[in-house]
């Protein structure tokens, strides 16, 4: 797939020089709103934590039309001091996952789409604790559901909200297909793919049972805004329109938004 991709990067000095790196890795769109929700809340609840981090963000081209990359980046700045950005002209979410894995640089990094909320605080200790703990741990995921009561194991790779190990997204990246869903290709795995990335293990972040300790924001904008996500047959179609409805409708789903925007608002 041929893609015009301009590139800017913005480095400062970081002010914890000491301080352990961490990159945050987001697959953006044109949403500054929810995304200054997403980026709240992850700072406030776990990144505040590791204060030396540096943003890798793909802003595609594609959710309100009256923003543009611009805005997206004049709400990064708010939270980091480092960004390293791309905003393709063409939107392709596997493209958005490939590039912001291939420009990590530190030990773990966060994974995050735009449209996510923290909603409980995360223990940055706990969870490099545990990766020092089993060397074949490939991801810690913040769960959307309730945890197993069971087992914080999980069956593969997802990318909802995971701190994961850049060993193993340099494993991935030779085999990534930008053709196919990132989630899928990875988890659904046979032949080359299996031999190379099968000892990989993925777990939970929390305690057996725990609720989930995200929001999925993104899905009540898709709502409001009469959008279907792709489907995967498309890798250059990030959202498909719905069908049209009636005036009123807008209005009862207009009114339903707000109410959840203040909320988001609230525990962001």
């Amino acid at each position: 797939m041929s893609l015009a991709l301009p590139v800017t990067a913005i480095f400062t000095i970081p002010r914890f020089q000491n301080a352990p790196g961490l990159d945050v890795v987001i697959t953006a769109t044109l949403r500054p709103d929810i995304l200054d929700l997403t980026l709240a809340s992850f700072k406030r609840r776990f990144l505040s934590q590791t204060p030396n981090t540096r943003l890798i963000i793909n802003i595609d081209p594609v959710g309100d039309a009256a923003c543009c990359a611009d805005d997206v980046l004049a709400v990064c700045h708010r939270y980091f001091s480092r960004i390293v950005y791309r905003a393709p002209k063409q939107a392709s979410f596997p493209a958005a996952v490939k590039w912001g894995w291939e420009q990590v640089e530190t030990e773990f990094f966060l994974h995050l789409e735009d449209d996510w909320l923290l909603k409980k605080t995360v223990d940055s200790d706990k969870i490099f604790a545990a990766f020092e703990a089993d060397a074949d741990l490939a991801s810690i995921r913040f769960n959307l559901k309730r945890n197993p009561g069971n087992s914080l194991a999980s069956n593969g790779l997802s990318l909802n909200p995971s701190v994961m190990r850049r060993t193993f997204a340099q494993d991935a990246l030779p085999f990534f297909s930008l053709a196919l869903d990132p989630e899928k290709q990875f988890r659904h795995m046979e032949g080359q793919r299996l031999a190379a990335l099968g000892r990989w293990r993925y777990h939970l972040y929390g305690l057996p049972g725990e609720s989930a300790y995200v929001v999925d924001i993104g899905k009540k904008w898709r709502r409001f805004n009469r959008l279907d996500k792709w489907d995967g047959n498309d890798t250059t179609v990030s959202w498909k329109k719905k069908r049209t409805i009636s005036a009123a409708a807008k209005i009862w789903y207009a009114a339903k938004y707000r109410i959840f925007l203040r909320y988001w608002k609230f525990i962001a």
